[in-house]
Order: C-alpha cells, then structure tokens, then sequence
C-alpha cells in the first residue's frame, strides 16, 4: 500500500514537473526576446550644478582638454580669434553629418578647463573668423538640446515618466547622453541598469525547445503509469 501510495505520488510530482517544462515559453523571458535589456533613468536638468554635469556626459559637447589635443580652441581662446583663408560651415546640418570626419569637427558648445563656450564664426574678406563665446551651463545646455518630439518613443517614454526599458539593443540618444529638450524642460540621463541573459536568440530557442519535448514526455511517462495503475 505504502509503495503504491509513493508511486503515484513520485508519478504526479513528474506530471507537474512536466506541466512546467511544457509551458515555460510563458514564464521564461516573458518578453518574448530573451535577449540584453537596458533601462535608463532622467531627470530634469533644474540647477547650474545639473547642467554642468549634464554637460560633462554628454557627447555633443566637446570636453578640452581630453577628448582630443584641441589645439584650435586653444589657440583661439589665447589670442581671442583665430582666422582661417576660405568658408567653415558651421551649420547645425554640417555637425550631425555623420560623414564628416576631419578633425577638427565643430561642436555646438565646448568647454575649456570646465567652463563652458560656443563656437562661433563669422566669414568675411574670404577668411573666416573663429571665435568662443562664454556662456553659463544652463544655457550650454539649451544649445545642446535636442528636441523629445524628433527622437524616438522611447526618449519621450522616458522624459514623461522619467525611466524606460529597451530590450535587445541600446538608446543611441541615452548611449550618447543627449540632452533632451521637453515642454520647455531640458532632461538628462542619470543612471542606467542592464541586464543581460546567459541565452539569446537561436540559443534560447533551442533551450526551449529541449525543455517542451521534455515535458512533453514527463507528461507521457506519467500518463503511461497512471494507465498502468488502472490496468
């Protein structure tokens, strides 16, 4: 009596085992991808202090001395301007074409021992006059701001509701840490949590198909015995 009664309890225990091996496609990854997840976290940009960190991140700005010698800048913030024979476009265009790759590239704003300038310039007598203009933080990053309503639903998720998730790539504005202009607000990236899995595409296809056929056999095994039993 005792060993039927630990037999069936041990066939149950495999049926159930199997039911969940069976319908792991619904709890496992119930995202349905599987693959990295990034969320990333702003807030406004409200003090003289916020925008100046705001700024340090973001790639739009042009961080001397560091992300290259800047000899240009400066020289041109030692002697006041410096001229150049021939035309700079300096258009916003001409900045975000990414096929531009000569250095020097001509940022929006640039800061020099942490204080921000806009570059600037002025083309006459066939030479252009280069010059940097000192401006505050706060309205470096106005100069930076890219506007929510172009980017993508994902930046504006973010700024109304001051987080979002990605799965299965990045946020190029986040990844870059544009600035971003909303309702007359300027946001930020603050921090960003991912997550990655052991297991992705193919990968994870394959494990969830190793684990249905599993289940689908406990499933059997255990309706074999309970006939048996009842045979």
């Amino acid at each position: 009596m005792n060993h039927t009664y630990l037999t069936y309890i041990a066939v149950s225990g495999a049926a159930l085992l199997g039911l969940v091996l069976l319908l792991n496609p619904l709890y496992l990854h119930p995202d349905g991808s599987g693959e990295y997840k990034v969320t990333y976290h702003v807030e406004t940009i409200e003090t003289e202090a916020g925008a100046e960190a705001a700024l340090q991140q973001s790639e739009q700005v042009l961080q001397c001395p560091g992300e290259r010698p800047c000899a240009l800048e400066t020289q041109i913030l030692e002697a006041g301007s410096v001229e150049y024979d021939g035309f700079i476009d300096d258009s916003e265009e001409f900045r975000n074409d990414s096929r531009i790759t000569d250095d020097p590239r001509w940022y929006p704003v640039v800061t020099m021992a942490g204080e921000p300038y806009v570059p600037e310039s002025e083309y006459k007598g066939n030479k252009t006059v280069l010059t940097l203009s000192e401006i505050s933080n706060i309205e470096a990053v106005e100069r930076t701001a890219v506007d929510a309503a172009e980017r993508s639903e994902e930046v504006q998720e973010a700024v109304e509701t001051g987080s979002v998730t990605v799965y299965g790539e990045h946020s190029s504005d986040f990844e870059q840490n544009k600035i971003i202009a909303y309702d007359g607000e300027y946001y930020w990236q603050t921090r960003y949590q991912s997550q990655g899995y052991w297991l992705t595409g193919n990968g994870l296809i394959g494990v969830r198909v190793a684990l249905f056929l599993s289940g689908s056999g406990l499933l059997a095994y255990a309706g074999w015995c309970f006939r048996a039993a009842a045979d």
